[in-house]
């Protein structure tokens, strides 16, 4: 495995599935006074008018950077000149704000920067010499690649604030070659978000472990979470299949490359007009249904002409990013599908649904 590796199938076309249940957390009593947001998830309401509670997200922050001796003792990513970190999640929880019309509302209970390399599952930690060579020579890189999560979890502390309701996800931030997963899931009933299921740890639910790198950008931690939405929409609708548009959620992400010729909003490797992974700066018009997207579930079959200009640079992958989480589903109510309007639920307040999609008769999580 290698940092951040993706698990999906060459060109993006179909993602695993893998069966099972969601993460509680804590619901905050704010009202947001969006005219997109509802109040109530146990109702079956299509009112649009009724305000929709935001989702506060409170979150542990383990940030991997250690100091490095021989350059007066500066964390890794000052040594090698990457990004802040603090930086980076101040900018990520705001991207996801506004792209969710401010019903997810991430909140950092505690940040807690370690100075130590994390431990591969295989028992090895790099010091600042070995990792120093790995990133000058990648062959000599440890193999696995991939830290143990468990032991982590365990080490710092991170299941009886699970437990508490403290926290409700953890995020972890590292270099290249801290064997971090995008997204992974812990806990009895954790299903697979494109990246390790750790269900034999013991805690009360299911919780995300994001991983994010310094090394990268706010792109790349957008990225990871689209990664996760794609993983868990695949689950509520049952599979996934970008060229078989047989559900709302592979009309959603038609492309026109991998899609017959259709397009709406894209995969996160595929924008709508996009030729090639990562095609973000495409300057190619196509026809598109994006624009609907935004009205549902109530589509009229509208379309205009896309392309990376109407997302824009010069960052087009962060752009787009933005762009695409816009356009995910946000309204209130339930689907004649059977599934929640707002497909966010789905992503952060997982627990309370079942693997359909379908209200829990005792549902926990945050509202």
């Amino acid at each position: 495995m290698v940092y951040y590796a993706r698990l999906e199938k060459p060109g993006g076309i179909k993602l695993s599935l893998l069966p099972i249940l969601r993460m509680p957390i804590l619901f905050i009593f704010g009202i947001v006074s969006f005219s997109l947001l509802h109040q109530n998830q146990y109702a079956i309401s299509d009112v649009a008018s009724e305000p929709q509670s935001a989702l506060q997200i409170n979150v542990l922050v383990l940030n991997f950077d250690p100091l490095i001796p021989a350059k007066d003792n500066h964390p890794l990513h000052e040594v090698y000149e990457w990004n802040d970190p603090r930086e980076l999640a101040t900018q990520y929880m705001e991207e996801i704000k506004k792209a969710s019309g401010g019903f997810i509302r991430y909140n950092i209970a505690e940040w807690q920067d370690v100075n130590a390399f994390p431990v591969k599952k295989d028992g090895f930690v790099y010091t600042p010499e070995t990792f120093a060579e790995c990133w000058e020579n990648r062959e000599t890189c440890h193999d696995p690649d991939g830290s143990d999560y468990p032991l982590l979890l365990g080490t710092y502390g991170v299941i009886p604030r699970i437990n508490s309701g403290e926290i409700d996800e953890l995020w972890i931030f590292g270099a290249p070659y801290f064997g971090f997963w995008e997204s992974a899931m812990a806990g009895p009933g954790a299903f697979y978000i494109n990246g390790g299921v750790y269900d034999s740890v013991e805690v009360d639910h299911p919780f995300v472990i994001m991983g994010f790198s310094y090394e990268r950008g706010v792109a790349e931690m957008m990225h990871n979470l689209c990664h996760r939405t794609e993983s868990t929409m695949e689950r509520i609708y049952g599979g996934w299949e970008v060229d078989q548009l047989t559900t709302n959620w592979a009309r959603f992400a038609a492309n026109a490359h991998q899609s017959n010729g259709v397009a709406a909003v894209g995969t996160c490797h595929y924008p709508p007009n996009g030729e090639g992974d990562y095609d973000y700066d495409n300057p190619r018009d196509v026809k598109s249904s994006a624009v609907d997207w935004l009205n549902y579930p109530n589509l009229t079959g509208k379309t205009e002409k896309v392309s990376c200009e109407t997302w824009g640079g010069p960052n087009y992958h962060l752009n787009y990013m933005h762009w695409w989480f816009s356009h995910l589903p946000k309204a209130p109510g339930v689907n004649k599908d059977g599934r929640q309007n707002n497909w966010w639920k789905y992503v952060f307040d997982f627990n309370r649904y079942t693997e359909s999609g379908e209200l829990k008769k005792k549902a926990k999580g945050k509202s």
